[in-house]
Parts: C-alpha cells; structure tokens; sequence
C-alpha cells in the first residue's frame, strides 16, 4: 500500500517500542486532528485577527487534550514562536512578572542584555548611581510592560509569543480572568499573540461562567471525540509498519474495537500488543490480550479521577447502570433507585453534562466511557 513501510523478508525489528501510553507524550503518529493542526498553522500565518489563535480545547480524560497542545507548540516554535506554558497553580499574571517574561527578555532583548552587562562594569559611576536609584524608587514593571517590550523585541523578527495552559478546569477562575484581561488587550492592539488552553468540558464550561473570562468565549471551542475506526486502523497500522513491525488486518479490527477511539487506548494497546508479541507479527491473539490491561489502566488513570468528585446521587446513577450489560433503561434505573423519574432525570442531565453517560435512544442512556461499566462492577465486587 502507498505510504506503508513493509518489513523486509529476514530483516531485524528494532527492540524499541514504536507506541507511547503515556499521559501528554505526543505519539509518533497523531490520529486523526490534522484539521485542527493545519487550521492553527493558517491562524499563525494570517496574522492577527485570525479567529483560531485563541482556542480552547476540551474533551474527556484519555482523549489527547495534552498532546494536541503539544502540537501547537511545535507549530508555532517551527515558525520562531516563543511558547509560554502557564502554570496551572498560583497566579498567572505574577508569574509572568516575576519569572517567564523576565527569563524571555534576558535571553531574547539583546539591547537589555547590553546595558546590563555596561550596568553591572560600573563604567563611569554609572552601573552605580543606576543601582542606587533604583533602590531608592524601586519601580516594579506589569506583566503589561514587560509584553510590550518582548513583543516589540518579536515583532523586529516577524514572529509572535504562543500562551498554553492545560487543566483550564484546576487554575483559579480569579486568576484566569487576570490573565483573560490581559491578553484582551494584546489582541485589541493587534499584537502576534496566540492562546491554546485544554480542560475538562465541565470544567471550561463552568470557567466561562465566570464575569470575568466573557473575552475567552469568544475563542475558538474545540471539543475533542473519539476517533473513527479508520483513523484508529491507520495510526495503528503507519506506527507498527513505519517501526518495522508486523500486523494483521484482523488484529488490526480487533485493536480498534478494544480501543473505542479513545487515542490513549491506541497507545497502550498498541504498546501491549507490540511488546506481547516480542518482535512477531501482532496477530488477532495479541491484540485480545490487552483487553483487561486497558481495562484495568482505565478504570485506574481515568475513571476514578472522573468519579472522585462526583456527587453520591450521581454515583448511585452510574452504579444502578452498571447492571445491565449494555445501553439501560432510563426507567429501569429510576426504579432500582426508588425515585420518581422527574428526580432520577435531574441525575441523568447532570450526568450528560459531565460527559460520563450519553443518551442512545428514546429513554435509554450508556456509559460514555469506555470500561466504566467494568470498573464499577469491580468496585462492588469488592464492597
């Protein structure tokens, strides 16, 4: 097939793992989000005003909110970007004076650096005199200020300054709307400045309640789905051939339905079938093997964190579905719940916001998630 690499009859497949299931690290094949990447990519090119410099990605746990953010940055860093990743605690806007802004023009304003450098000498008194009155009217520049500075110092370079900032939905609402204010200003004077921020649905949604974030809905709002059976299939089959590796279509179609679109399923089974199959072709047997790792990791590093917050009325929600072995009756859970069906559909609504079940029919819902039902039942199993 056109742009696959097939392994030489006889020829040594690398010992190395082509697939990488870790949380935020950026797969050697991305599925499925070139519409997005090349979108951004125009935006940096249009200049400003171009509506997808300031984008807001959200989607559920698993889905690569992460990883597309990383992609943004090497898009940006290919143009001569600089990228500032904001932190996800404290305050943005003073970490922006007091380290990432200072950091940025110490290395990039080469006409600062000189006159710190003449400063620091002491030639003819004046390093000094400077240092005396600064300790005596010591003027702390804004976050504004120094902006201005770093993007004029950008701008003699026809390049601009990238913004990111993951788990939107963790940082201080305050603090985002200080920051929010900021960057308004920027875009009204027209500077190259870009924004790329990632969170849970609910989270964003509740952040752009707030008074003070009324400029970040405006953005650009991604919301990140699962991915086709096609583009599971291709970014499973281009990863393995372009390793070296081997795979059958049959474990190809076995692989995607494990998976379930969710792009952090791709690499941990694609890691599990590759590194079970010990430098053989991955047949239909490796990937059914990785069905209770995937289960097992999910229920781990996604459901109990989704479910950790969650208020107990919604639980008993999820755990009353979890007797059915596929799409349930809204009707049913009501009554194993003993409430009325107007009180179990405030449930069920709240449970749809949050992106944990999904309406699938008249009167029925599922899990959103993949493996939730299984986690549930292992949790009372255990009980």
């Amino acid at each position: 097939m056109t742009g696959i690499t097939a392994r030489r009859e006889g020829a040594p497949l690398s010992r190395a793992n082509p697939f990488r299931p870790g949380f935020g690290v950026s797969p050697r094949v991305l599925a499925g989000r070139d519409e997005l990447l090349e979108e951004f990519d125009t935006a940096l090119d249009e200049g400003p005003g171009s509506p997808l410099r300031s984008v807001l990605v959200s989607g559920a746990r698993g889905m690569g909110k992460t990883v597309i953010l990383n992609e943004l940055e090497e898009a940006a860093r290919v143009r001569g970007w600089l990228v500032v990743r904001l932190p996800e605690t404290g305050d943005l806007v003073e970490e922006l004076v007091s380290t990432a802004l200072p950091m940025l023009l110490a290395e990039h304003d080469g006409e600062r650096a000189v006159r710190r450098r003449l400063t620091g000498a002491g030639i003819a008194g004046v390093g000094s005199l400077s240092t005396t009155a600064r300790e005596r009217y010591e003027v702390r520049e804004t976050a504004a200020t120094l902006l201005a500075r770093l993007l004029d110092v950008l701008a003699g370079h026809d390049t601009g300054l990238l913004f990111t900032l993951d788990e939107l939905q963790a940082v201080d609402r305050e603090s985002v709307a200080a920051f929010a204010a900021l960057y308004q200003h920027l875009v009204r004077d027209e500077r190259d400045v870009a924004l790329a921020a990632a969170g849970l649905p609910v989270g964003v949604g509740k952040l752009l309640q707030h008074r003070g974030t009324t400029f970040l809905r405006r953005a650009e709002r991604v919301q990140l789905g699962p991915l086709s059976t096609t583009e599971v299939i291709d970014a499973l089959r281009r990863t393995v051939t372009e390793a070296g590796g081997v795979v059958s279509e049959d474990a190809l179609l076995t692989l995607a339905e494990v998976i379930h679109g969710y792009p952090y399923l791709l690499q941990l089974a694609g890691y599990r079938a590759w590194r079970d199959a010990d430098r053989e072709p991955i047949t239909v047997a490796h990937a059914r093997a990785t069905l209770p790792v995937l289960s097992e990791r999910m229920g781990r590093l996604v459901h109990e964190p989704a479910l950790r917050d969650l208020p107990q009325a919604q639980r008993s929600y999820l755990e009353a579905m979890s007797l059915d072995d596929g799409p349930s009756s809204t009707g049913a859970v009501a009554a194993r719940l003993g409430l009325t069906a107007q009180h179990a559909n405030v449930f069920r609504t709240r449970l749809i916001e949050r992106e944990l079940i999904t309406p699938t029919g008249h009167g029925r819902v599922d899990y959103a998630l993949p493996y939730l039902r299984d986690h549930l039942r292992r949790l009372a199993a255990t009980e």
